[in-house]
């Protein structure tokens, strides 16, 4: 959380309703630096069971995709939970059916492990911590381009704009907004008397970042879903051949062959979208008809990095980072697998970096 004031009113609140609620009292052992940089926003110890648990605050976790919460959470250390504002019944019942323990502000509630068994959902959020999230610059449409860009490539931060929005795909104008907006929040600092910028918690920003696209970016960048003739469509499509990238379940394959791809998603350039078409006799497909084997999900490719700055060598894959969102985005417990062993992959580059 990036408020300091709101993140002490939103985990008050929580703690305060489920005391009140259970008869139980969780008491904050406090926060540590050493905790922020691994997600762990606050120490919680459940009394009398003296259970101390590794919290991570979270406001407005309704407008968030909860794969990429159940991806966060998974990656504390255990006992971990998640402390909301408010969670809504079918996000609870997503939330326990992958194991992630949490409260709220309204006083829905999974605890489950050391002999304690505790469901409670359907209680209404309270107005005074349940407003809209403020949009900022560098969680627009525009800003998520700029940021994945930062964050497969983060030489490119200290670049001049100009190369910048050659590798985004946006405007110079909107650079200098973007960058102001990160180092605002802490995403980029500068050093040395040039003041070269470069990039600061970078894990912290992926994790916003994998937060935002699908529910910002994705939904006006996809341009459908479409039948093939063939079982399986990545191994008949190139994807190189017109501009594009596998990414998702088959993006994450081609990294790492762990499991076998059962959807494809294309990224592709809309101007390419006709030829690949025309080529491989494409049907689109209506919203209900989505998912077989058969089809892929085609969205517009957005990014302009290639090689080495794209983390792979591979001209079929997209970049690591954006195959990982997919697969969170997904929620889908064997997709989130997945998306963890490309996690210790993302984690090694940007920390050697």
């Amino acid at each position: 959380m990036e408020n300091p004031n709101a993140e002490v009113d939103l985990l008050e609140q929580a703690l305060n309703v489920f005391n009140r609620e259970t008869g139980l009292n969780f008491e904050c052992d406090g926060k540590t630096s050493t905790g922020r940089d691994i997600g762990v926003d606050a120490l919680l110890t459940l009394r009398p069971q003296n259970i101390q648990y590794n919290a991570q605050l979270k406001r407005w976790a309704q407008q968030a995709n909860t794969g990429a919460l159940i991806a966060q959470l998974n990656k504390l250390p255990e006992p971990s939970l998640l402390v909301a504002d408010f969670i809504n019944p079918n996000m609870a019942d997503r939330l326990r059916e992958s194991g992630v323990q949490f409260i709220d502000a309204a006083g829905n509630t999974y605890l489950n492990g050391n002999g304690l068994h505790i469901f409670i959902k359907g209680h209404r959020p309270l107005s005074a911590l349940s407003m809209s999230p403020k949009a900022t610059r560098a969680f627009n449409a525009s800003g998520l381009k700029l940021v994945l860009c930062f964050l497969v490539d983060p030489d490119l931060v200290g670049q001049t704009y100009r190369a910048i929005a050659a590798a985004a795909g946006v405007s110079l104008g909107t650079i200098g907004w973007v960058i102001n907006d990160l180092k605002a929040q802490g995403y980029i600092g500068e050093r040395g008397k040039t003041k070269e910028r470069r990039l600061k918690r970078p894990l912290a920003l992926l994790d916003r970042w994998v937060e935002g696209y699908p529910e910002i970016l994705l939904p006006s960048m996809e341009l459908g879903w479409f039948q093939t003739p063939y079982q399986f469509p990545w191994k008949e499509i190139q994807a190189s051949e017109f501009g594009g990238r596998w990414s998702g379940e088959v993006g994450a394959y081609l990294f790492d062959p762990y499991l076998s791809p059962a959807r494809g998603k294309l990224y592709l350039p809309r101007e390419r979208l006709k030829d690949v078409v025309l080529r491989h006799r494409l049907r689109k497909k209506s919203d209900g008809l989505q998912g077989e084997s058969d089809t892929i999900c085609i969205v517009e490719k957005f990014w302009h990095l290639t090689g080495q700055s794209a983390c792979s060598n591979n001209p079929e894959v997209a970049p690591d980072i954006l195959v990982y969102a997919d697969l969170v985005a997904t929620g889908d417990p064997r997709n989130l697998e997945s998306a963890e062993r490309l996690y210790g992959r993302i984690k090694d580059r940007l920390e050697r970096d």
